[in-house]
């Protein structure tokens, strides 16, 4: 795979790991939009629920088009699982997977832990739970 190909890759993981989150898209004339970014196309448009411009105007849903966003940054603080996976190795030897494309770990291909949280279940899952949620807790220093 050619170093265009993988930037491009992990641009659009990192774009889809924004949405569900809350973010800052700026525009050209200057006004930002906070909202939660709930969808985006092939050309970069997007659209955010619950949006509030920095002027104070509040809509539902805005839809703004790529050629005017300068930017867009995620205001909520991200979980390191690639961190997370290391700390989880400790208690799961040899079962730990991170896939970084998509910004996952797997523990013995049954639990998935993502931004989203965890999925799975039984008794693994809630190990994994107890684990990453004591993880969360000294990554924000609590």
């Amino acid at each position: 795979m050619s170093v265009l190909a993988e930037a491009n890759k992990r641009f659009i993981a990192e774009i889809n790991n924004l949405l569900g989150k809350e973010v800052i898209v700026g525009l050209h004339n200057g006004e930002e939009y906070r909202g939660v970014l709930h969808a985006v196309d092939s050309q970069l448009n997007i659209i955010l629920m619950n949006s509030v411009t920095k002027s104070g105007n509040k809509y539902p849903k805005s839809l703004l088009i790529s050629r005017y966003i300068v930017y867009i940054n995620s205001v909520e603080r991200e979980i390191d699982l690639r961190g997370f996976a290391k700390y989880a190795e400790k208690f799961f030897p040899g079962m730990v997977k991170y896939i970084e494309e998509s910004n996952i770990v797997l523990i013995s291909d049954k639990v998935r832990v993502s931004e989203i949280g965890i999925e799975g279940s039984g008794p693994l899952a809630e190990r994994v739970k107890q684990i990453y949620e004591e993880f969360v807790r000294r990554q924000r220093g609590e």
